[in-house]
């Protein structure tokens, strides 16, 4: 038994790496391809297709956040960090999945079909029969990156930024109480 479990362990590992190699290398030749293809798929259903935003040649010029903000029957509206910290002992993987998740889709202007089942998901976590939810609204803010100065001696500190912060509602949904 004990030969299994380190088999399959093997066998789980290798398989990671090689759809993870295969999703994010270039396509060289047939081969790589068609790998490519197939691992990308994967690695999309899995949730752990790599980004390499932050070492592109055109860098990413605004940090975001998404956000859902959620009206309750008795007037109560909060405003909730799709990105929250979860907690457990598989937390920082559940985080590190919902950061991807937020960022590279609900974000992306080509997959606005995921807000709708977005939206379906968070009213089944937020509502409740005492205070049912009445209304919500998936927003993304943004606040931009100011550009590196190369004559300046020392990176400024994000806390010394004055950064202009912009918002806008992705969806939004009202339900009947």
């Amino acid at each position: 038994m004990n030969k299994l479990i380190r088999l399959l362990s093997n066998g789980l590992i290798v398989f990671y790496l090689v759809v993870i190699y295969f999703s994010g290398v270039p396509e060289s030749n047939t081969l790589n391809s068609r790998l490519k293809k197939k691992t990308t798929d994967i690695a999309f259903l899995l949730g752990i297709w790599p980004s390499w935003s932050m070492f592109a040649p055109n860098p990413i010029k605004f940090d975001s956040k998404t956000f859902v903000e959620i009206t309750y029957r008795n007037g109560k509206t909060i405003l909730k960090d799709i990105e929250e910290d979860p907690t457990g002992i598989l937390a920082p993987f559940r985080k590190a999945r919902w950061m991807k998740y937020s960022q590279d889709n609900l974000r992306n202007p080509n997959q606005k079909g995921l807000l709708a089942p977005s939206l379906r998901y968070h009213f089944a976590k937020y509502n409740s029969p005492e205070n049912p939810v009445v209304g919500l609204k998936i927003l993304r803010k943004w606040w931009d990156v100011p550009v590196f100065n190369e004559s300046a001696p020392l990176i400024p500190l994000n806390s010394n930024l004055k950064r202009n912060e912009s918002q806008e509602i992705l969806i939004s949904e009202k339900y009947e109480s």
